[in-house]
């Protein structure tokens, strides 16, 4: 039986297909990992997190509760400065009064934190303010949960105690309320916490094990896995009729079955130890995890867990329920498979049992009377937080039955059902051996339509260039749609400046920037007389600090005006015999479109390479597999015209597809940074002083999604000589991975001298405008 499995294995992990295959979940699974880590407007980069742990690393858990808490305290004192900004630049009695109020509700902290607002550097570990504001709430209220843990032990056995010391409750009475779901959930409660303490916890952030274990596409690429290994072990001996010769040797009839269930369970666990084995490897570099030895409930998400295990403890019970889970859906699996006589049916029925699973999974409320449901079936299993990381009981005909015992007796009558039923179809020999039950082809192609129409099918339909390249755009274009764009208060008073002075400079927009001039100029000269007279000693520090804050609110904004008076100086010429003329023209969403603001495309670079090498790396070398290119080498003009076709099809496609993230990047910043004056001159923009003013704005930003394309399409027409020079799909995608991404991704990792040798500098020249 042993050597049968083991021959089963090879059978299965052999195949250079199966590798292949497992290998691209693996990729994958990176990959959307790096994707959906990303840092973000708002969202804090895994960077943040690990050095944060870092910071902590070395503390007791006093230091941290003193370190996390004036994080905390900070934040607060910089949230009020921007508050009581935003609500002073409104400009009108209302929001002064509300500041004042602000200032009120939290003495000196105004004065206290204003000076250090203005400098930025209470940004420990993000850019932003609200990048920093974010990951500090998150970490306080982890923190918060986790210092609480013994208080949350102690009010547990309060309630159950209380209970029994109700007559009612305790048993001296009869009653209904003696009966119930919920005191009898109470009580159990108290007796599952009662050997748990707070001796243990170590408080460490759960940014690394959550995402490691909590990660819905690891689910999913492990019930792939499980689909692409029952296909191997079963439907693909039943369409060679192999069972049959199989159930005619001595031992076929069971240990063949039997040893294939058993390839099949190791390498459901083998595959749930290798991709979460990474997910904890890839968090484990980029974020960094505390002391694994501590208890579960060190972790803020599991804190209502009753299990007295470690984390360490609780990685290695999950990995495994995982794995079995997903044994217990490929026995399923396997079972109609050994049941059905055609390939679609296995399929389709797994699907449906996994699309069910998560529709209940997600539709019903985890505090709804049906929770029954939502947590017993294949995704709830997979979600082992929920009862291995969290506390929830049943109620079963009024009686409270742990989550956890139920979830294990589902998984043993999975396993066990699709074991059985596995051998029994097996056994039963009827449906050894698939019948020929292919859909009829429906297809508008007409072959000879023409020479182009028959490369764009091949291309794109049957080497499935088209579905790389709508995948990676549509992911590019996702991604510029989800970000977040915020209005500062000195942004937003800048904004309703230049609104106010878009077009040409007129008498009374010049005494509107005049007249601010001279705001500014009289509260700047009031802070020196100010501080002149606290030197003097004529003022008590105190006051003087107090008396300023009045002055300092209405200069925190003169940077933003200094923008508008650059834009004015140059349109008025100043220091110039005459006026050289132009427009106002609001800029920050063209800043933010040109990547001189913000956080620039080099992510989209990337994934648009992406699906470019996988769309366009089998292009060229599709014809050596049949052949083709020693007929069309045959004619006079064949090959060369084939080449000059599948280039132009790979470089329009590809410059197509280029337009989606920057379309989506302008309407997502319009709705925050409106743009406005499209039809002025190019020149009217700070950024773009050096352009001729004849180009409209709009013609600019024509040439930029142009240059854009372009690049992309260069990018297309390289894979494709590459796979024309190779002449095998993996050569030509490990090299066109090489030129195009490696640069990109040492770029992105900080090494600047990888910028040269990429196509980020031709991608984003609009970023180097001053």
């Amino acid at each position: 039986m042993f050597r049968l499995t083991g021959f089963e294995l090879e059978k299965l992990w052999g195949k250079r297909r199966f590798r292949l295959s497992c290998l691209l979940l693996l990729l994958l699974e990176l990959f959307l990992m790096w994707y959906t880590t990303l840092p973000a407007e708002g969202k804090a980069g895994l960077s943040a997190y690990k050095a944060f742990q870092k910071q902590i690393s070395a503390m007791s858990e006093a230091e941290k509760q003193a370190y996390v808490t004036g994080l905390k305290e900070t934040m607060d004192g910089m949230a009020l400065v921007q508050d009581v900004l935003m609500l002073q630049g409104m400009g009108n009695e209302m929001g002064d009064r509300l500041a004042v109020q602000a200032m009120k509700s939290a003495p000196g902290v105004f004065e206290a934190c204003y000076e250090r607002y203005q400098r930025g550097d209470y940004l420990t570990f993000t850019d932003s303010f609200w990048q920093e504001q974010s990951l500090i709430e998150e970490l306080y209220e982890e923190w918060e949960k986790t210092a609480g843990y013994g208080a949350y032990l102690q009010s547990v056995q309060e309630r159950g105690s209380v209970l029994g010391g109700i007559g009612i409750f305790g048993g001296t009475a009869g009653g209904e309320e003696e009966a119930s779901f919920s005191a009898r959930n109470v009580k159990k409660s108290a007796e599952d916490y009662a050997g748990l303490s707070d001796e243990r916890i170590r408080w460490m952030p759960g940014k690394g094990l959550i995402g490691a274990m909590n990660n819905v596409w690891t689910d999913i690429f492990l019930l792939l896995s499980v689909f692409l290994a029952v296909g191997d072990l079963i439907l693909e001996e039943k369409e060679k009729r192999l069972f049959y010769i199989t159930k005619s040797t001595r031992y076929g009839m069971g240990r063949s079955m039997g040893a294939k269930l058993a390839a099949l369970f190791l390498h459901c666990v083998g595959m749930a130890a290798v991709l979460y084995g990474v997910n904890l490897l890839f968090y484990g570099v980029t974020v960094g995890y505390g002391d694994l030895g501590a208890a579960l409930q060190s972790v803020a998400a599991f804190r209502e867990s009753c299990l007295p295990v470690s984390i360490r403890a609780y990685l290695v019970l999950s990995v495994l329920t995982k794995g079995l889970a997903a044994f217990g859906f490929g026995a399923l699996l396997a079972a109609v498979c050994m049941a059905a006589e055609t390939i679609y049916l296995p399929y389709g029925v797994g699907i449906l049992f996994c699309g069910v699973s998560y529709i209940l999974y997600t539709a019903i409320p985890g505090a709804s009377r049906w929770n029954l449901y939502k947590y017993l079936n294949l995704m709830g299993i997979l979600k082992t937080e929920h009862y291995y990381g969290g506390y929830l009981n049943f109620d079963l005909f009024g009686h409270p039955v742990p989550q956890r015992l139920l979830t294990w007796g589902l998984l043993f009558l999975l396993a066990a059902a699709g074991t059985a039923g596995s051998l029994w179809f097996f056994i039963k020999g009827e449906k050894l051996a698939l019948r020929d039950g292919r859909l009829p082809a429906i297809s508008f192609f007409r072959p000879h339509a023409g020479l182009l129409r028959h490369e764009c099918y091949k291309i794109m339909i049957a080497n499935r260039a088209a579905l790389a390249l709508l995948a990676f755009g549509l992911l590019a274009g996702y991604r510029e749609w989800g970000q977040n764009y915020y209005l500062s208060v000195q942004e937003a008073y800048y904004q309703d400046m230049m609104l106010r002075l878009e077009g040409e400079l007129t008498e009374e927009k010049e005494q509107l920037l005049l007249s601010e001039q001279a705001r500014y100029q009289e509260a700047f000269d009031q802070v020196s007389q100010i501080q002149e007279m606290v030197s003097r000693g004529e003022m008590d520090e105190r006051a003087g600090e107090d008396l300023k804050a009045k002055y300092n609110a209405v200069t925190a904004f003169y940077p933003a005006f200094l923008r508008a008076w650059e834009q004015y100086r140059r349109i008025s010429g100043e220091g110039l015999p005459t006026r050289p003329g132009g427009n106002f023209v609001y800029d920050t969403g063209y800043l933010y479109l040109f990547g001189v603001k913000g956080e620039g495309t080099l992510i989209d670079l990337i994934l648009l390479c992406c699906g470019v090498i996988l769309a366009f790396g089998n292009a060229a070398a599709m014809e050596d597999t049949g052949g083709a290119w020693n007929l069309l080498g045959s004619t006079r003009t064949g090959k060369r015209k084939v080449l000059l076709y599948k280039a132009c099809l790979c470089g329009a496609s590809a410059a197509v597809v280029s337009l989606v993230p920057f379309a989506c990047r302008m309407a997502r910043i319009g709705m925050t940074y409106p743009f406005r004056g499209l039809s002025f001159g190019a020149g009217n923009l700070p950024c773009c002083s050096g352009v001729a003013s004849a180009l409209p704005i709009w013609g600019f930003l024509l040439a930029a999604a142009l240059s854009q394309a372009v690049v992309l399409a260069m990018a297309a027409l390289a894979v494709l000589a590459l796979s024309a020079w190779r002449r095998e799909p993996l050569g030509a995608y490990f090299l066109a991975a090489l030129l195009l991404l490696v640069p990109l991704a040492l770029l992105m990792l900080g090494f600047a001298a990888a910028e040269g040798f990429s196509l980020y500098p031709i991608y984003s020249w609009t970023a180097r405008l001053s």
